[in-house]
């Protein structure tokens, strides 16, 4: 029986990616690079970047706001969740997250930034550096909201202001994400689907677009000094849509084994499909993950796996703390390390 069981999982995984890999083969066209704001592309949480990504359907904390909103509503205390990882070229990946059980659901609050540390302008001219300092950053700040539609069905959405700056200009924008959850009738086997980024455009401004030109060069006088600003093309945002779906294969309290599969359809890239592991011991006290991201995406795929692990105490008064550690590997840049602390209370 339990054989049986998971030849319909994998039949399932199949059915949800559209059985994904000839589909992959035959598009030869990549659309890397044809939005903005790819920092909301960066896993968030230690737990789902050791997964692969894989955990659209099984996300159970206060990330759920960037993997799938809906899974909010299964958080029945207040939850403080806090992530950060020295990203690759220096830069600074940091997730905080509280959600909090009100309005007959659960609501939550996220920031998401990327950063990095001043550094020194150069120009042309100057190569060595002109003294002058300046910055880059990009954040995403969200509201939430999940509830119970019925036992077994959860739906959740978050509002984010997403904006970047690079020295005098800026750019912002608004976005929708959108989560359901199910747990089907079929062994226990949860559903999940997530549409991300879905808002308006981007395009940068700020005062370092402003140059000196002269409109008539062929003509002498004071037209040659005139301000102008330079024109920027407006870039849609990483649309994301993504399907999972998650099985304990083994279920008992002092252990769990859960198999994760999620196919996603971004709309810069071709599809893939994640694929995650995960162990549990003594009632989720200590869990491993492992994880494959990007699978099928061929010569584009960059990351190639993904392993962690977490420990939960469990504190007085029904409070738990948990520590989080993952460890994702790029094929060119090497490991990237995260570390993660849950609090509820």
């Amino acid at each position: 029986m339990r054989m049986r069981k998971t030849i319909y999982f994998v039949l399932a995984c199949l059915m949800m990616t559209g059985v994904m890999i000839p589909q992959l083969q035959a598009q030869i066209i990549s659309k890397k690079g044809t939005t903005s704001a790819n920092f909301l592309l960066i896993p968030v949480g230690t737990r789902a970047a050791a997964l692969g990504g894989a955990t659209t359907a099984t996300v159970q904390d206060a990330t759920a706001m960037y993997w799938n909103p809906s899974a909010l509503a299964g958080i029945s205390s207040t939850e403080l969740y806090v992530e950060h990882s020295q990203w690759i070229a220096d830069l600074q990946h940091t997730f905080v997250g509280i959600a909090i059980p009100a309005a007959g659901g659960t609501v939550g609050l996220s920031v998401l930034a990327l950063t990095m540390d001043d550094m020194e302008e150069t120009t042309f001219e100057q190569q060595d550096g002109t003294g002058r300092m300046f910055g880059a950053s990009s954040y995403a700040v969200g509201l939430s909201y999940a509830r119970y539609l019925l036992p077994d069905f959860t739906l959740g959405g978050t509002v984010k202001y997403i904006t970047e700056r690079i020295m005098n200009t800026s750019s912002s924008s608004i976005a929708v994400d959108v989560g359901t959850n199910y747990v089907t009738p079929f062994d226990g086997i949860r559903f999940g689907v997530r549409i991300a980024n879905f808002g308006s455009k981007m395009n940068l401004d700020g005062d370092d677009l402003i140059t000196t030109v002269d409109i008539d060069p062929n003509s002498e006088g004071n037209n040659n000094r005139i301000n102008a600003r330079l024109e920027t093309k407006e870039y849609a945002l990483p649309l994301m849509l993504q399907v999972g779906l998650a099985w304990d294969a083994i279920d008992k309290e002092m252990f769990r084994f859960t198999v994760m599969a999620d196919a996603l359809s971004p709309s810069d890239n071709n599809q893939s499909v994640n694929v995650g592991v995960e162990a549990s011991f003594y009632n989720d006290m200590i869990s491993l993950q492992a994880g494959l991201p990007e699978l099928g995406l061929g010569d584009d795929r960059m990351w190639l796996f993904g392993a962690g692990a977490a420990l939960r105490y469990s504190l007085n008064s029904g409070q738990s703390l948990q520590v989080g550690y993952a460890a994702q590997k790029h094929e060119y840049l090497g490991l990237t390390n995260r570390l993660s602390v849950k609090l509820n209370f």
